[in-house]
């Protein structure tokens, strides 16, 4: 018979917002959700619902599209999620992750993307490049470094269409992005146990 282990996971967001935004639009913003234990993506073997922060009644469902995570519209606002994850041995947890902030910002597109991990050390980097990039046909890349760290042994990031994808211990890192001969350096980002943060590269 499954054994059920009830856990609970506090997480609050904390994104890079753009200097300058005030009061935030009442249209509906797409939520994505990834769930990782560790450097694990689990997110295919987890269920999702999306409750009004602190209300058990009249959840959310997302659909899960395979390889970019769970998705539903939400209203700008807090909310907190109910994880379902289905592991090993026949074992289910219950996980939640509350009081998640899904805000409109302009450099988000009107979608918000939300990474989950069930290991409390490790946090989510979010890198989009800059605009100009993005209209081209050319690949561009990115890796992150531990700042200052000794050997410079790098962290390399999962693909997305328009952002990369870093998984990585708390701790403050160092990024080097490329688009054929062009490169940026970005250095001392923290990436904060628990949370997803956003860094806009930008050309200078």
């Amino acid at each position: 018979m499954p054994t059920e282990r009830v856990a609970r996971l506090v997480v609050l967001v904390c994104l890079l917002a753009p200097a300058g935004v005030g009061a935030q639009s009442s249209a509906p913003i797409k939520l994505i959700v990834r769930v990782f234990d560790g450097l694990d993506d689990i997110t295919a073997h987890c269920r999702i619902a999306v409750y009004t922060a602190d209300t058990r009644t009249a959840p959310l469902v997302p659909d899960l599209r395979p390889g970019t995570g769970y998705h539903v519209e939400v209203e700008p606002g807090l909310y907190d999620l109910q994880i379902t994850w289905h592991g090993p041995d026949d074992t289910v947890a219950i996980e939640w992750a509350e009081h998640l902030s899904v805000l409109r910002y302009p450099d988000e597109g009107g979608r918000h993307i939300e990474i989950v991990n069930l290991q409390p050390v490790f946090g989510a980097l979010l890198v989009r490049p800059p605009a100009a990039w993005l209209e081209t046909e050319r690949d561009w890349r990115v890796s992150a470094f531990l700042h200052g760290g000794v050997g410079r042994a790098g962290f390399e990031p999962t693909g997305g269409a328009d952002h990369r994808l870093f998984i990585l211990p708390a701790g403050r890192y160092d990024l080097v992005a490329a688009l054929g001969s062009t490169e940026l350096t970005v250095t001392d980002v923290e990436v904060p146990a628990q949370r997803t943060r956003l860094k806009l590269l930008e050309m200078k």
